[in-house]
């Protein structure tokens, strides 16, 4: 996986439960290589066309030291179909290392739930599962800090504009154009500023699959949302597919296998 967490793809592009979309990674790429959002930022996209709509937020509501001993923050991650996020329809919170950035190297706790599911922790041993697998797709080109050298993979090529004042649904900021393209397709477009929270990103267009997702509302006043569960309640492990909840089910498909390997102590 090139480059971010899997849980956070779940709840933007609906993907199959143990998988990372390909559009959800690429959101993330524009991300910062260090995570330096103070707790309280908190921002919100809108998300049009492609295989789900809705509303995204993000915000970071605590900090301390991960487990490695790590400068690490907690950063929760909503998804509905309401801009209020009121009710969502899916909660994440990750303990995320600041010097990572939001990459899957870097979240060393996650929980989660849908709906009105009761939060579980994904037990460490589970976290590489649930945050993707590396080398199942070739690798996308990054999209690193304006200072940094670009990598792009092959045939692919980025090219940065100059700063410009952009308008969005959160009003009008500066941003800087970026454009992928594979060979002559325009993969993605991003629209990168600081004065966005969390990820700096003002928007981001896929054209070949008409989707875009855009910054709605960000502040600086966010509080923690969503209840941890106590120490001591169940974790959710790599357990046969119907020992999992019900929300991370496997798809049948016809031909193939719906379970889950069972990974015993």
């Amino acid at each position: 996986m090139s480059a971010l967490v899997c849980a956070l793809s779940l709840a933007l592009l609906g993907a199959a439960p143990a998988e990372v979309s390909r559009e959800g990674r690429m959101l993330f790429e524009a991300a910062p290589e260090r995570l330096d959002a103070r707790v309280g930022e908190w921002v919100t996209y809108q998300m049009d066309g492609g295989p789900q709509q809705g509303f995204l937020r993000l915000a970071v509501v605590a900090e301390q030291k991960d487990p490695r001993g790590r400068d690490a923050v907690w950063v929760e991650l909503e998804f509905g179909q309401y801009s209020e996020l009121k009710a969502p329809l899916a909660q994440f919170l990750m303990l995320v290392a600041r010097d990572t950035g939001l990459r899957a190297e870097g979240v060393s706790r996650l929980f989660v739930t849908q709906g009105f599911e009761k939060p579980q922790e994904v037990d460490t041993a589970a976290l590489p599962f649930f945050l993707g697998t590396p080398g199942k797709e070739p690798p996308h080109p990054a999209l690193p800090p304006p200072t940094a050298r670009l990598p792009v993979g092959r045939g692919s090529t980025v090219s940065r504009g100059q700063p410009t004042r952009l308008m969005t649904l959160a009003g009008t900021v500066t941003a800087e154009p970026l454009e992928v393209r594979h060979r002559q397709l325009v993969v993605k477009r991003y629209w990168v500023s600081r004065e966005i929270p969390i990820l700096h990103l003002a928007k981001l267009e896929f054209p070949p699959v008409r989707y875009a997702l855009e910054v709605r509302d960000y502040g600086l006043d966010a509080q923690p949302r969503m209840v941890p569960p106590a120490p001591n309640d169940k974790k959710i492990t790599l357990e046969p597919a119907s020992k999992l909840p019900p929300y991370f089910q496997p798809v049948p498909q016809s031909g193939t296998a719906s379970g889950l390997e069972e990974n015993r102590p």
